[in-house]
């Protein structure tokens, strides 16, 4: 009795053949957020949820804090910024 060959590849490995390729190399060229506006955004996110609380500062929370951690603002309205600005000038 000969040895399958899909136990052969399990013992000695894959062949060449069926190597997996390297991931590609994605690089963007869009300008990333400044630290101190993330770290705003953050501010506001750990601020929102003690100003609204139940579930719609933990929506605001998210939002604010998914803005900072992705580190671009997705729209161009500056909607990330004026909610920041907003939620900080309420007071708890």
């Amino acid at each position: 009795m000969s040895t399958p060959t899909w136990a052969t590849t399990l013992v000695h490995g894959a062949l060449a053949t069926h190597a997996v390729p390297p991931p590609p190399d994605v690089r963007g060229s869009a300008a990333s957020m400044p630290f101190h506006d993330a770290m705003r955004l953050r501010a506001a996110a750990h601020h929102a949820r003690r100003v609204y609380p139940g579930a719609l500062g933990e929506l605001v929370a998210r939002e604010l804090r998914e803005h900072a951690d992705f580190g671009r603002e997705l729209a161009h309205d500056g909607l990330a910024a004026r909610l920041a600005a907003q939620v900080l000038a309420r007071r708890p």
